[in-house]
C-alpha cells in the first residue's frame, strides 16, 4: 500500500499518519502476546519509519504519541462506563462487552510497554 501512496504522490509530496506499532526486537512471545493486546498485524517486524523508507520514501517526522494514546483509551472507557445503559441497548451486550474489553487489552498493552502509537510523516524525494 505504501509503495502505491508514493507511487501516485507527487515529487515532495507528503503522507502521514497514525500507526500503532511495536516496539523493535521483541521476543517471539513478546510479539505473539503484543498481537493478543493489540490490534490486527500490529507485531509487524518493521517500525513505521522502516517501512516508509522499504516503499522508498523518506521520512521527515516521527512522534511519539503513546502517551496521549493511552490517555484516549482511559477517556474510551470512561465514556463506556457513563454510557452503559445507553450503549448496551444501541449495540447489545456482546459487542459493549467486546469494544471494553478491547480498550482494557490496549491499555494492558501500553502499559507493559508492547504497543505504541506514534504519528510519522514521510515525503516522496
Amino acid at each position: 500500500m505504501l509503495r502505491e501512496c508514493r507511487r501516485v504522490l507527487k515529487q515532495n509530496g507528503r503522507i502521514g499518519g497514525y500507526v500503532i506499532h511495536t516496539p523493535p526486537d521483541l521476543t517471539p512471545a513478546a510479539a505473539q502476546w503484543a498481537a493478543e493486546l493489540g490490534p490486527t498485524d500490529v507485531a509487524s517486524p518493521h517500525s513505521p519509519a522502516e517501512l516508509l523508507a522499504l516503499a522508498g520514501m523518506t521520512v521527515i517526522e516521527e512522534d511519539d504519541v503513546t502517551d496521549l494514546f493511552r490517555a484516549t483509551c482511559e477517556n474510551i472507557l470512561k465514556a463506556q462506563k457513563e454510557l452503559e445503559d445507553e450503549l448496551r441497548a444501541e449495540k447489545g451486550d456482546e459487542i459493549y462487552e467486546e469494544e471494553v474489553q478491547e480498550a482494557h487489552k490496549m491499555i494492558t498493552g501500553i502499559d507493559e510497554g508492547l504497543l505504541l502509537r506514534s504519528l510519522t510523516v514521510g515525503t516522496k524525494p
